[in-house]
């Protein structure tokens, strides 16, 4: 059980550490990328207000440097800051172009540019190897006063800076993994120190329900013979009160025999001296037999009890724990189905990957309010106290009935509505 805790928290530290890793990497990816764009922003409008003031003089004298510039660069590969200005008539008067493998693609760009004025606009796109580029591109018109003389474009190749932002969060991942991997193994060795005195506790007090439950039973079997016995002595002349003194004492020990008993069962669950030794049987004629030993005390509440169950369902688990299981659920259906009611077992195959066989104990009772119906399995939980009390409950039995579930690798579930009874599901692998 303390494995299972153990585990569970190191998985819970875990998880907690991987949605801070992974909160932090976002965050600090996002600043980055935002530092980055605003700092590109501020760089590609400073360029390009700086191409403004040095073309002014340019356009108004209807100068053109473009033939300048194709026949000196003829050759040129191009850089990664360019610009291309263009007068009134959209006639390109001079231009630093960027490499040759990205002009067609910045050209056509600049041809259906409808960005605000300005301002720097990431642009992304493929080239015809399958490259990813990225760029930052603004636009300005050219004014002399009140004059338009034309309009510069101006772009920046970002590319690079974006490879090491994604190269920065490739490592980042790496070392949150290793980090992580690292924090997860302190993680589990700290939680097994902490559960080491609670474990010890833990230890001490089933040792002690276990040692009492034993060293009580021989007593209470003395207590139990002994009243039997006053009252099968014809020798004795008895008043009514005496014999239903005998009689509520004799309810009261067995009532208390049961509950040690049951104690005693889940102390050496929890100790692992419970063995499950499973073997082949037939569950229908189990649950005939135990159908058959509660008719005296359905008969008594007026309660009808039928069994819905093919013949030859052969099971492999263990008989003994199989029957008690049984014995739970049906004597705690009886307990709260009121006289003249109805309790039925269902019992089916449920074929699949993994056949396995559903027993229903279905009960038409005082129901399980939906608060108290994933609490009914805890040890001594009773939904009602004062009612559990006046029909003998201690709240151990449905615990018991989830560990033999458990034991087998099954589950068990209850559906139930107020006022309607209650449904016990039980699943087992065959």
């Amino acid at each position: 059980m303390f494995s299972k805790i153990r585990n569970r928290l190191t998985i819970l530290y875990a998880v907690v550490m991987t949605i801070f890793l992974l909160a932090f990497i976002a965050v600090s990816y996002a600043g980055i990328l935002w530092v980055l764009h605003r700092e590109e922003q501020q760089d590609i409008q400073a360029f390009t207000q700086e191409e403004v003031k040095e073309h002014v003089m340019m356009l108004k004298r209807k100068e053109s440097r473009i033939m300048l510039k194709d026949d000196d660069n003829a050759n040129n590969i191009g850089g990664k800051i360019f610009f291309y200005v263009f007068d009134n008539d959209g006639k390109l008067v001079d231009t630093e172009e960027p490499v040759v493998k990205m002009r067609s693609k910045v050209r056509d760009m600049i041809s259906s540019w409808q960005d605000t004025d300005g301002e720097g606009n990431i642009k992304k796109f493929h080239i015809a190897d399958g490259e990813r580029v990225i760029l930052i591109m603004c636009s300005m018109p050219i004014y002399d006063g009140q004059e338009l003389l034309g309009r510069v474009y101006v772009g920046e190749d970002i590319t690079s800076y974006y490879e090491i932002l994604k190269n920065l969060l490739i490592v980042l991942i790496v070392i949150s993994i290793l980090f992580l991997i690292a924090a997860v193994f302190v993680g589990h060795l700290l939680a097994g120190r902490v559960i080491v005195p609670i474990n010890n506790s833990f230890s001490r007090q089933r040792e002690f329900v276990a040692n009492a439950s034993h060293e009580l039973r021989t007593p209470l079997s003395i207590l139990l013979t002994s009243v039997e016995v006053v009252q099968s002595d014809d020798d004795n002349h008895l008043s009514s009160f005496s014999t239903q003194v005998l009689d509520d004492m004799k309810s009261e020990v067995r009532r208390i025999t049961k509950m040690v008993s049951d104690l005693l069962t889940l102390a050496r669950a929890d100790a692992g001296a419970t063995n499950i030794i499973k073997e082949k049987f037939d569950l229908y004629t189990v649950t005939q037999q135990i159908i058959r030993s509660f008719q005296p005390v359905a008969d008594e509440k007026t309660l009808e009890l039928g069994l819905d169950c093919e013949n030859n369902i052969v099971v492999f688990a263990d008989k003994e724990r199989i029957n008690q299981l049984l014995l739970i659920l049906l004597d705690n259906a009886i307990k709260y189905t009121p006289p003249g009611g109805r309790i039925d077992i269902v019992i089916r195959m449920i074929e699949g990957p993994k056949p396995s066989v559903r027993i229903i104990v279905q009960d038409k009772g005082v129901g399980i309010p939906a608060a108290h119906q994933n609490l009914i399995f805890d040890r001594f939980y009773r939904v009602d106290k004062v009612r559990s009390r006046e029909e003998g409950g201690t709240g151990i039995g449905l615990s018991i009935a989830k560990w033999i579930v458990d034991a087998h690798e099954g589950s068990i579930s209850v559906e139930s509505t107020p006022g309607y009874g209650s449904s016990f599901i039980v699943n087992l692998p065959i």
